[in-house]
């Protein structure tokens, strides 16, 4: 517990140092004497205090090799007295830091929320005196019913501390569907053209039948019902009428396509460099279509950075080869498909269900011609005003 302390002394009368050391009240663990004016002495703190005094008394070189136990630990606390306030006063810093909030953040979920909604949010926490740098002793349960109550149409809202931050998720309220009103009278009309395969009709009166074809804007369900015998009234229509519709898409390619091919003819060139000059040895020949590679040969070594350079020019000529029949009609296929999707996405309804696809070939001379298909089933009934709207 008390530690040692290892020193290496040089001096020309090691003995008379030990007696006078041993004499002062020194008492020593092991001493070792490599040589004749070399030692190496371990002994406790205090006999080393004696023992260094002496060397500074008579300029005897000497060197504290290593302390251990109780004297490192003291002599690491002398050195560093300020440690143990540092210390404290991280502490104290951190108990600041920490037992604070420094970070209001707001999550909206479900729908997704305005600009003008976040600022409501954060209008409403500063007006409930949160804000950052507050203390961290928050009643959220509290908080979050403050929020609800005062912030919005919001169907939730939940506030949690997590470490500095304080976390607020909101999740707005669903706007509430359209209310049907039977007596506001219209009619619904196809928004496509297709091939009716059924229809369900709730109110008004059916104009199609399965096995129809019907145009776009053409009458599907009347908005009227019998009143009496002979007499009738105009209601809203409502109901599904369930078509068939197609959206294509094309697509081409040739069925040969040009490559490069090499001849078997080549012309080769070399020349020397060294540091940016050079000194040509032989000059290749240039063809019309050709092929150029390079590559360096070291001459002179590390110290003589002297290469040669060789360059070989292979003629090239193009030649038409024809393409893959397999691999020809898979490409214009995916390319069709693709086509025939963005059709689909630009001008079909926002939902549908792909009934079929297919893909139909044709060639025309040294062209190969795909023409896809997608056929779906979707709700065309729309009121008039849907229809003008959707264009």
């Amino acid at each position: 517990m008390r530690g040692d302390v290892t020193l290496r002394l040089t001096c020309l009368l090691p003995e008379r140092l030990i007696q006078r050391a041993t004499a002062s009240g020194a008492r020593f663990t092991v001493v070792e004497r490599p040589d004749d004016r070399t030692l190496l002495i371990r002994c406790d703190a205090a006999s080393a205090g004696i023992l260094l005094g002496l060397c500074e008394r008579f300029s005897i070189p000497a060197k504290v090799l290593r302390r251990r136990g109780g004297s490192a630990l003291s002599r690491f606390a002398r050195r560093r007295r300020t440690l143990p306030a540092g210390l404290l006063v991280a502490a104290a810093l951190c108990w600041l830091f920490l037992g604070r909030i420094w970070w209001v953040d707001v999550a909206f979920t479900g729908e997704a929320a305005s600009l003008g909604d976040r600022e409501a949010m954060l209008s409403a926490l500063s007006g409930a005196g949160i804000r950052p740098g507050m203390a961290r002793s928050i009643d959220t349960a509290r908080l979050s019913g403050a929020l609800q109550s005062g912030a919005g149409n919001y169907s939730y809202v939940g506030a949690r501390v997590q470490g500095v931050r304080l976390l607020v998720e909101a999740v707005p309220e669903l706007p509430a569907p359209a209310v049907y009103d039977v007596e506001a009278a219209r009619d619904l009309v196809s928004d496509r053209d297709g091939i009716v395969i059924r229809a369900v009709v709730r109110s008004g009166a059916l104009c199609v039948k399965p096995g129809d074809a019907v145009r776009r804007g053409q009458l599907l369900i009347r908005g009227e019902e019998q009143s009496a015998k002979e007499e009738t009234r105009p209601i809203a229509a409502l109901g599904e009428v369930i078509v068939r519709a197609w959206y294509s898409g094309g697509a081409a390619l040739p069925k040969a396509e040009d490559r490069m091919e090499e001849t078997g003819r080549s012309a080769t060139g070399s020349r020397l460099k060294l540091l940016g000059l050079e000194w040509p040895i032989a000059q290749a020949r240039d063809f019309a279509q050709q092929r150029v590679c390079t590559e360096y040969l070291p001459v002179g070594g590390m110290y003589l950075p002297l290469e040669l350079e060789r360059t070989e020019h292979r003629e090239l000529r193009t030649q038409r080869v024809p393409v893959d029949p397999e691999a020809l009609r898979r490409r214009v296929a995916a390319l069709a498909l693709a086509d025939a999707a963005a059709q689909l996405q630009r001008y079909g309804p926002a939902a549908y269900e792909i009934a079929d696809s297919w893909v139909e070939y044709s060639d025309s001379g040294d062209v190969l011609r795909a023409q896809a298909v997608f056929e779906i089933h979707a709700d065309a009934a729309v009121t008039r005003e849907a229809l003008l709207q959707g264009g």
